[in-house]
């Protein structure tokens, strides 16, 4: 009777062995279907992914401007950079006199120093004027230089089509609005 006993007991321990040793195998297999189940997901995703960006730079290539509407921006960003070439030389010629006013004024003696407080502050906001005026020049060849590409209108971002209405107000942008929004909350929160 012992040995049946232990010989039962051998027997659920092989038969719980065996179990365990093929519900290990099944496992690992299950693990193995499951994980390459998971990389054809997530190569479907990746591949959908570059189709849709693909697309889009396609969308954005048929979507250009018009010779037309590139010959209406480019004259109206030629007439903006003859505008700014002539402020720029009136405040040249204003920072000039200034600075002739400013030495008849060391030789004479007579001025306030109000007067010559106002005579600074004068010459910094033309400087300021000039700066500003400088840096919209730039922005405008860069416009110009665009065009001559064949890139003027679309978004350096993110390659869309810039909005007719943002061109028409700011004809040198190179951000469509929303990445000029994403532009402007980055520079605000730092």
């Amino acid at each position: 009777m012992a040995q049946k006993k232990t010989a039962k007991r051998t027997a659920k321990k092989a038969v719980k062995k065996a179990v365990r040793k093929v519900a290990r195998k099944t496992a690992k297999k299950a693990v193995k279907v499951s994980a390459r189940a998971a990389v054809k997901k997530v190569v479907k995703m990746a591949d959908r992914k570059i189709v849709r960006i693909a697309e889009k730079k396609v969308d954005a290539k048929k979507r250009r401007l018009s010779k037309k509407e590139l010959e209406h921006y480019r004259q109206t960003l030629l007439a903006e950079r003859s505008r700014i070439l002539h402020e720029l030389g009136r405040i040249t010629e204003a920072i000039n006199e200034s600075a002739e006013e400013q030495e008849a004024a060391k030789q004479s003696y007579s001025n306030h120093l109000a007067d010559l407080g106002t005579d600074y502050m004068e010459k910094e906001k033309n400087y300021y004027y000039a700066d500003q005026e400088g840096q919209f020049l730039k922005a405008i060849e860069a416009a110009l230089e665009r065009i001559e590409r064949g890139e003027y209108g679309l978004c350096i971002e993110c390659g869309e089509l810039i909005s007719e209405k943002r061109l028409e107000a700011v004809p040198s942008a190179e951000l469509c609005i929303a990445c000029k929004d994403k532009k402007e909350k980055i520079e605000r929160s730092r």
